[in-house]
Parts: structure tokens; C-alpha cells; sequence
């Protein structure tokens, strides 16, 4: 469900001329004003465009991300990631493919914090206009963190939501951030909804059978991303947070690396699809060592075909698919507030790894 309006901002250089100290101390007063108003200012101090940032002796940049900072992105994800340990992806691969989803535009919705030519933070804006909704998702390096960085980059992108003229703007953490709760705190975003992650060790479990149903269940074949559109804006048009989808992101998903159109399974009544099973195959690299991990990215059954066990049929389809692929540890998200596919999951299975709580701000 994971993203256009872009200011058109070209790249400067910005200095801080120490000779003129009466400038510079107005700068900084401005700007310590514009941080604790969450950025209230911005619009006409800079026009959006590239910020200093001075948080007590902190100095940073804000601006918007080029393409020439692709390598420094993909390095500030590799040493995080090797501090965090958050199961984030940082292969050169996956993050080009994540920064290329049609919804992402990342030259007018992605801003990076640098310091002395280094990229020390940033965060994504997902705009999604058809609900009024801006998903924000970044990072700060852990070298780089308590410093203002993190409330700097996230008032910066909720402004741009703003201008963008959407109505709310949510996050998404892990229920043990508490760093990341605190910033909720100072940025006015409130609590809203509770997902689960679970997860299935499958390497040595008998999933159970697949029974005789009244729906036959075959792969996804090339050519049919909008019938795979069609199905899934049907599937979760009254679920929680869902962005209906266009056949050009439906597209573009269905041939990343983590995915194909074989790894998709769809259950037909006749030729009417009712239900599918969306699973995806990643490859994490640990040093000269890799390991392969499964994930149901989507579920979802049309809502006339309902409580007849078409979610349970494809679900152990697309298990079965990833087992067949050597998989032992597959992982899903389900709604906090959706006791039946809680259930579902659990009978199969599956067993609770991580809440993730979102939170929002009211921008209208």
C-alpha cells in the first residue's frame, strides 16, 4: 500500500560567510525558530529549497536528493544496517529498485541531511494523493544520531506534505523504538494502529493440505498485471491505510528481484479471479555467506468470496511455493485490528515476531 507533487528546486551551494558574524547570528536565530515551529518558516525563508540546519553547534544540511548521491546512499544504508541489524535492505539492487518505484520520484520526494559533502540521514516522502495521505520512511547514520538530524529531515518532509496540499502524514516503527517515539512526541504525530509482523520456520514443518475447493488456483502469467490490479483494489478497497494501486506500480512490483509473475498465485471460479497469493523471494548477504528468506507480500480475497476458505486455499498455495524453493523462514504483516487473518496465520503457523505501530499528523 506503500507513494506527486514536486517543487522544482535546483541544487546550490550554500555558505556561511564567518566574516559577517551579525548575518550569521540572524540566520541562526531564524532557523532555530523554524526547527521548533516544525518548520513553519520554511516556505518563505528558503523556499523549500536547500536549508542549514544549525542545532547548537551541529551544523547540516537538508536538501533534496540528486542522482549523483546514489553511492552515498547506498553506503549510509550498508553502515547502518551493520549497527541496526533491522533486516533492511541495502543491496545496491534492491535500494536503485526501491528509489525507482513510479511513485516515488525521489528528486522532488526524497531529501538527504549531509555534513562536509557526506550523507548523514534522509527520508522518503510516499505521496499518495488519492487518499490525502504522505508516508514518510528514513534513516539519521548511528554516528549521527541525538543531534536534531532525525527532527530536522522528518518536520522538513511533513512541510512538504503539506505544500503538497495532503491532509495527514503517518509513519511506521517498530513498537521497541523508542528513540523513534520520542520524535512522534516532538513532531506531534499520535499513535493511530497497531500491525503484526509473524513469522514461519518452515524447514522441517508439514504444512497442512491443500483440500478440494470449487476454485482452481494457477500462477500470475506475464501480460496480466491488471488483472492483478483489479483484484487487489478489489481485495482491500475497505481495508485500513490501502491506497488503491495503478497497473503502472502493479507493474513495476511484479518485476523487481524480489519478484515474478510465477511467484504470484491467483484462485479463479471460472474465469472470474476471487482471491491471490502475492509471495516474494530475498536474498540477504552476511559477508562471504547469504541466506534466502520468503515473504506473503499481499493476501487478499474479493469480498463476495468471503468466509468460504479461498484466503486459506491460496495462503498454503503460496507457502507451498516458497517451501518448493528451499525457503525455511517466511514472513508476513497483518492488521492488529483484523482478528480473522490473525487467526488464519496463526492456524498455519505463523508466530508474532515484531508490532509495528503507525503514527500521524493531522496536516489540514
Amino acid at each position: 500500500m506503500f507513494f506527486a507533487y514536486s517543487f522544482s528546486i535546483r541544487r546550490k551551494s550554500i555558505h556561511l560567510l564567518s566574516a559577517d558574524m551579525l548575518l550569521f547570528e540572524i540566520d541562526r536565530l531564524i532557523l532555530s525558530a523554524y526547527v521548533r515551529q516544525s518548520f513553519r518558516l520554511h516556505s518563505r525563508y528558503y523556499n523549500l529549497k536547500e536549508s542549514i540546519i544549525p542545532m547548537g553547534q551541529n551544523v547540516f544540511i537538508i536538501r533534496n536528493y540528486h542522482s549523483d548521491d546514489f553511492d552515498n546512499f547506498v553506503q549510509l544504508h550498508k553502515e547502518t544496517e551493520a549497527y541496526d541489524r533491522s533486516g533492511r535492505s541495502n543491496s545496491r539492487q534492491c535500494l536503485a529498485e526501491d528509489l525507482g518505484h513510479p511513485r516515488l520520484r525521489p528528486q522532488s520526494n526524497l531529501f538527504v541531511a549531509e555534513r562536509d559533502q557526506n550523507l548523514i540521514g534522509y527520508v522518503a516522502v510516499f505521496v499518495e494523493p488519492e487518499i490525502g495521505r504522505a508516508v514518510l520512511d528514513g534513516l539519521v547514520h548511528p554516528q549521527q544520531r541525538k543531534k536534531g538530524i532525525a527532527t530536522g529531515l522528518f518536520a522538513h518532509a511533513i512541510e512538504h506534505a503539506r505544500q503538497a496540499g495532503l491532509k495527514v502524514a503517518q509513519i511506521c516503527l517498530s513498537q521497541t523504538n523508542q528513540a523513534g517515539k520520542n520524535l512522534m512526541k516532538r513532531l506531534g504525530l499520535q499513535f493511530i494502529r497497531r500491525f503484526i509482523r509473524m513469522e514461519l520456520e518452515c524447514a522441517t514443518r508439514l504444512l497442512p493440505a491443500i483440500t478440494q475447493a470449487f476454485y482452481r488456483i494457477r500462477y500470475l502469467q506475464p501480460g496480466e498485471e491488471q488483472l492483478l490490479t483489479d483484484i487487489q483494489n478489489r481485495s482491500f478497497a475497505d481495508a485500513w491505510g490501502f491506497n488503491p494501486n495503478t497497473t503502472e506500480e502493479i507493474t513495476y512490483r511484479v518485476n523487481l528481484s524480489s519478484c515474478a509473475p510465477e511467484d504470484i498465485l491467483v484462485a479463479y471460479l471460472e474465469d472470474r479471479p476471487i482471491g491471490y497469493c502475492w509471495t516474494r523471494t530475498f536474498v540477504e548477504k552476511h559477508g562471504a555467506s547469504q541466506s534466502v528468506k520468503g515473504e506473503i507480500h499481499m493476501l487478499g480475497v474479493d469480498p463476495d468470496f468471503r468466509k468460504q476458505g479461498v484466503g486459506r486455499g491460496v495462503l498454503l498455495a503460496g507457502l507451498s511455493h516458497l517451501k518448493n524453493k528451499d525457503i525455511t523462514l517466511i514472513e508476513l504483516t497483518t492488521d492488529g485490528e483484523d482478528p480473522v487473518a490473525f487467526r488464519l496465520y496463526e492456524s498455519i503457523g505463523f508466530k508474532e515476531s515484531m508490532i509495528l505501530e503507525w503514527y500521524q499528523k493531522e496536516l489540514i
